[in-house]
């Protein structure tokens, strides 16, 4: 049986993969914070040689939303480097078959159509420039590695915006989902306005984590993994849409209100899945008010033992 090593074992998509493991043929590992930091290569490289796994799925990261990337550039930049490097470089001369490292959307150019060749082709989102770039290079070492290590299913994985169960709710510093969620949660439980920044005009392809994880776990099944892949929903919502169904999973009976002396981000990210529905032409995605549903619920019934 194939062992397959899934770092961010704690995190919104590696528990994800562990509810869903139990459904697929393979020796899983979960690694979290507990069997090493990342971000240093001796933990690294301990991990690959204790567990010497066949496949790695790589979801660690260091992430956060708008005001996060804003306060902490250079830590995304640093932390996010280093962890995607000594992963990388550290499966690849291990002999791991396949590799899925995972990056995120705000690699593309702001403006330009979100597909796996626009990679490259301009700068980022100002607002996430470092983080940004830090997860470029996560593209680049696999293509440098595919050319001097031959590992030929290692795999850039650019995943939309994910949210979920086990999500990181920190509302300084969150994505906007799980943000909305915890804010919702204070509004409802705690008698506080809902407020959300921005004018709520901004669109975006949400994930729900079960999609990804289902997805990346089908793939370990492949012969054959392209060199990069694009996984986002395929509907755009505002985020007022949001806003608005949570408030009614929530059963909310006060109104939103938007705050538009915050910054909003981009106005419009629109994804090209051509690639993603090559492979799986069948495949569907849940539906936003049933997974909004599940994510409010579950921190709900959690809460205060969650991510924040």
């Amino acid at each position: 049986m194939k062992k397959v090593l899934v770092t961010g074992g704690g995190g919104l998509v590696g528990s994800s993969i562990e509810r869903l493991s139990k459904y697929y043929d393979y020796d899983f590992i979960f690694s979290s914070r507990k069997d090493g930091d990342l971000c240093v290569e001796r933990d690294v490289k301990n991990l690959l040689f204790k567990y010497k796994p066949n496949y790695v799925i790589h979801t660690a990261a260091k992430v956060g939303g708008i005001a996060g990337n804003l306060a902490a550039q250079a830590d995304y930049f640093y932390q996010n480097l280093l962890m995607n490097a000594y992963m990388i470089h550290h499966s690849a001369v291990n002999n791991v078959e396949k590799l899925f490292a995972f990056t995120s959307v705000c690699v593309f150019p702001d403006g330009k159509e979100m597909e796996e060749s626009n990679m490259h082709t301009g700068p980022p989102f100002e607002a996430n420039f470092a983080y940004a770039h830090a997860k470029r290079m996560v593209d680049v070492q696999i293509r440098a590695y595919k050319d001097q290590y031959k590992v030929n299913n290692y795999c850039s994985i650019i995943p939309g915006n994910i949210f979920g169960e086990n999500d990181l709710f920190d509302l300084a510093s969150g994505h906007v989902i799980p943000s909305l969620i915890h804010k919702m949660y204070k509004a409802k439980h705690e008698g506080e306005d809902f407020v959300v920044w921005g004018d709520g005009s901004a669109i975006r392809e949400f994930l729900y984590v079960d999609d990804i994880s289902r997805i990346i776990l089908e793939l370990l099944g492949e012969e054959d993994v392209p060199e990069r892949l694009l996984i986002s929903g395929e509907t755009q919502y505002s985020i007022k849409e949001i806003a608005e169904t949570l408030k009614e999973v929530a059963e909310y009976p006060r109104e939103v209100i938007y705050d538009t002396s915050k910054p909003k981000g981009q106005a419009s990210r629109k994804s090209n899945l051509t690639l993603l529905r090559s492979l799986f032409p069948d495949f569907e995605f849940t539906n936003l008010k049933d997974s909004l549903a599940k994510s409010y619920l579950w921190f709900e019934n959690n809460y205060p033992n969650v991510r924040l």
